[in-house]
């Protein structure tokens, strides 16, 4: 008997995390992204290392994995871009001010000369961030140079 109420109390309870966890999942959240011009400010060659490996957590041009419609996973996902967005956001690059600019050319070189760059804001759902050398030596000249086309 003390069985049968054991597993009823668990059955209710396993059915009230079922429906949490369905009801979250309608818990809206900001993963709509605006479309943005790319920034004129940035060489072209360097933008597409940008845009390879940058672009989705520092910019409005995010391609959201599937870890980002799932909650409650779905909510750290889309904190963390949040966060990453506040810190650097390609999208408005031309709109900074020039010592804005060359603070953020600083950091992608330091970035980019990172020993261990695939840790850098490792998001669950976003592939780890694979730098080949040239793109890292384009990175590093960029900032380095101020090039400008």
């Amino acid at each position: 008997m003390a069985t049968n109420n054991m597993n009823n109390k668990t059955g209710i309870a396993v059915g009230w995390i079922v429906i949490v966890l369905i009801l979250i999942q309608f818990i809206p959240l900001n993963r709509f992204d605006q479309p943005s011009k790319p920034p004129t400010g940035i060489p072209a060659s360097v933008l597409a290392v940008l845009e390879a490996h940058c672009y989705d957590c520092h910019s409005t041009q995010t391609r959201w994995p599937r870890s980002a419609w799932i909650a409650p996973l779905s909510w750290h996902v889309t904190g963390k871009v949040r966060q990453a967005r506040k810190a650097l956001d390609f999208s408005n690059f031309d709109a900074l001010p020039e010592p804005a600019r060359r603070e953020i050319e600083q950091s992608a070189s330091r970035l980019a000369g990172s020993a261990d760059l695939a840790k850098h804001g490792a998001i669950a759902g976003f592939p780890p961030i694979r730098m080949t050398e040239s793109e890292r030596r384009e990175l590093a000249e960029w900032a380095t140079n101020n090039n400008r086309e």
